[in-house]
Parts: structure tokens; C-alpha cells; sequence
């Protein structure tokens, strides 16, 4: 997993994964790590703090559970993709899954079920505020990343454009200055050999229409430069707006045909991965252990897995908390397993020899098999519906190769 600081205290811990996600949501090519930074840093109302049931604050506070940052992206619908990030109690917050309000709010329903109604009230009233915050913005969503970065971009530089405008003019400003300069009247000094020298007429003549064409340069610097801001303050606004106006529906059509493409890809993928039968993928390597403290059943995992065409014969679960920390002994020698997938472990147990931990013998044990962590997607380690299918699905990807 790849580190991406978006801010002070605020981290993906899996970049790439959230890079992925956004893709899929959105039917869009992978947005750049800094787009979606620039969105975040530059643009307003882009970070929401959000507690257990749902409700929104704009600032932090003690309820604070998640941070919800707007990637700037929309999905198929036209509803923000949010990154959910997670409170890690020391002042900042980190994680890596990211979606639509409705299927953030429906995972903090699954940790926080006594909350449910209160969480399926507020987020209606999160999305109502939504909209009215992100009114203010210069860029409400990222259509184009290509375009909103150029556009982004120039409203930042505009007053270096103004300035390389300026320089183009080639006028020697430090000229001017130097001519129409006013300097305090001398003072009366009775030594004549101190007063100022006086002009004659003609060199009279000569410092008057010095003057004169100067001021008459300045005039037209001044001309042109309003000229300049007047184009840039209308005629590019107005072409820019031409532009994305006929391009909206093109955008429109081109997200429906990634939608598609990327529906009927995971529809695929779906069937392959069913149609490889676990069951026949293990053959004689052994069983699969499941590995420390589970929110489910043996049936719901027994049940899960026999729609990847795993049978019940094919696990084995050593679920007890209490009974996990006698384990490290008993897993000494893996030749019986032929993967693990890990839940909830005990940090320190017995018999744990070199290692610092119970998950780095499991992990890094060469008399044991691989082990697959059993993560939901902010990053908990803990086996749910969810984390249990993506730790089988790995299984049955390797066991392909």
C-alpha cells in the first residue's frame, strides 16, 4: 500500500486503491494523486467530519469519527465520490475507502447498527448541505481532469500572466518613474553659489515635450493593458463557457459508455471467478485456516464461500480468541494448511519465538503458508462479509497462477 499525505494529519494509506475506486465510480480513466490533492487543498467545503450517526460538521470535534474528503469526482449518477478516512484518535485521520454518502453511510450502519435510523435521517441532511456548500465553488466537480487542471491553473497564475503581458510591452517602467519624479521645491539658500542651475527657453522646450511624449507612452501602455484584462476578464470567459457547454453531453454519453464497459467487466470477472471452483483450485494442498476473532458465523462463512465453490470440509476455524493465543505453537509446522486468513488477532502470544507478533509469524513463517488479511475498507482488520470474500477471492487468484 502506497502513503499519499493530502494535508497536515490527513492520509490515504492506499492511494492506488482509492486511485482504482474513483475510476471504477466514476467510469473515468485513474485521476492523478495531485488532482485529487489540488481538488481537496484549493477548492471549498471539500472536508466533512462526520460521527457515528451520520451527522456533519465542518470542523473536527470530539463526536468526530471520519473525515470525508470530496474527491471531486462523480459517480454514474452524478453523486459525489467521497474518501472515507478514519479518525486515528492522535489528531489526524487515515484510511483509503472511498464511494457514493449513501454507501459510506451504509458502512458505518454496519459498525454502528444501533444508530441506523438516526444515520439514514442524516445522511439526507448531509446531502442537502452538500449541495448548498459547494455553491460557492469555482469548480463544483471534476469533469475533465486535463481541463480543470489548465483552468485551475490559470486562475492561480492570472497575476503572473498580467505579468509576462506586461513585460511583453517592453516599457522601461523605471523610465518613467525616473522622468515625472516630483522632488520637494529647494530650499531658499542665500549662498549663490548653492541655488539651482536655471533653464534657458529652448532647453525649457526640449524637458516640457520630453515630459509630454512620455506621458503620452504611459497612456498607451495604460490603453493597452486595460484592453488586455477586458479580452481576459470577457471574450476567453465567454469562449471557455461555449466550450464546456458543447461538450457536456459528449462528457455525458462517454461516462455511460465507461459504465457499461466497466459493468459488464466486473460481470465477468464475477462469473470467471465463481466458474473456478475453490474446491477443485485446493485439490490436495490442504485446508484453509480461518484465523482469530470473527463478526460472523460459521454458516454465513460457510455460506459465502460455497459461492466461490468452496465446500464446508475444505476450513478449519480456530475463532476463540482465548483459544488463538495457544496458537502460535500449534502453527509451527503449516503442512496441513494451505492458506490462512486472518481476523482479530491477540498481539503477544505464547511461543512466538523471534518474532515481534503473532501476525509477522503468521506472515513471514517460512513453515507456513500465505496469509491473507481479512481487512474491511477502512483498514480494520476484522472479518466481515465483505473482507472474508476479498481474502477468498485472493486465495483463488493465486491458486490460479
Amino acid at each position: 500500500m502506497t502513503e499519499f499525505i493530502i494535508d497536515n494529519g490527513v492520509v490515504i494509506d492506499d492511494i492506488d486503491d482509492v486511485v482504482k475506486g474513483i475510476a471504477r465510480l466514476s467510469g473515468m480513466e485513474s485521476p492523478d494523486p495531485l488532482t485529487i490533492k489540488r481538488f481537496v487543498t484549493n477548492e471549498k467545503s471539500t472536508k466533512f467530519y462526520i460521527d457515528d450517526k451520520c451527522s456533519c460538521k465542518m470542523q473536527p470535534d470530539r463526536d468526530t469519527v471520519y473525515l470525508w474528503l470530496d474527491s471531486g469526482y462523480t459517480d454514474f449518477h452524478g453523486d459525489p465520490i467521497m474518501i472515507s478516512l478514519l479518525n486515528n484518535k492522535s489528531g489526524g485521520y487515515t484510511g483509503h475507502y472511498c464511494g457514493t454518502m449513501k454507501s459510506l453511510a451504509n458502512n458505518i450502519v454496519s459498525f454502528f447498527p444501533h444508530n441506523s435510523r438516526n444515520i439514514r435521517n442524516n445522511v439526507g441532511r448531509l446531502k442537502d448541505k452538500y449541495e448548498n456548500k459547494i455553491s460557492g465553488r469555482e469548480h463544483s466537480h471534476i469533469f475533465d481532469e486535463q481541463k480543470y487542471l489548465v483552468a485551475s491553473s490559470n486562475e492561480e497564475s492570472g497575476s503572473s500572466v498580467m505579468a509576462e503581458l506586461i513585460k511583453g510591452l517592453n516599457l522601461d517602467l523605471d523610465e518613467f518613474e525616473h522622468e515625472v519624479e516630483v522632488t520637494p521645491e529647494p530650499e531658499v539658500i542665500e549662498d549663490d553659489t548653492m541655488k539651482a542651475p536655471e533653464f534657458n527657453p529652448f532647453e525649457e522646450d526640449v524637458t516640457i515635450q520630453i515630459l509630454v511624449e512620455q506621458l503620452e507612452k504611459m497612456k498607451e501602455y495604460q490603453d493597452t493593458l486595460l484592453g488586455i484584462i477586458e479580452e481576459f476578464n470577457t471574450v476567453d470567459k465567454v469562449k471557455m463557457k461555449e466550450f464546456e457547454a458543447e461538450n457536456a453531453e459528449y462528457k455525458r454519453a462517454l461516462v455511460e459508455i465507461r459504465a457499461h464497459v466497466a459493468e459488464s467487466c466486473a460481470a465477468k470477472e464475477k462469473t470467471d471467478t465463481n466458474s473456478m471452483g475453490g474446491h477443485a483450485l485446493l485439490g490436495q494442498r490442504g485446508k484453509i485456516l480461518v484465523l482469530g476473532e470473527c463478526s460472523l458465523d460459521e454458516k454465513t462463512m460457510n455460506g459465502i464461500a460455497k459461492t466461490y465453490g468452496f465446500e464446508r470440509k475444505d476450513f478449519v476455524y480456530e475463532t476463540d480468541y482465548d483459544k488463538v493465543m495457544s496458537m502460535a505453537g500449534r502453527l509451527s509446522y503449516g503442512g496441513r494448511y494451505s492458506a490462512i486468513i486472518l481476523g482479530a488477532c491477540p498481539h503477544k502470544v505464547n511461543q512466538l519465538g523471534d518474532y515481534s507478533s503473532f501476525i509477522s509469524k503468521c506472515k513471514n513463517d517460512e513453515n507456513l503458508p500465505n496469509a491473507y488479511d481479512a481487512r474491511t475498507l477502512s483498514g480494520e482488520l476484522k472479518v466481515t462479509k465483505e473482507s472474508y470474500r476479498r481474502a477468498l477471492e485472493a486465495i483463488i487468484r493465486d491458486f490460479s497462477l
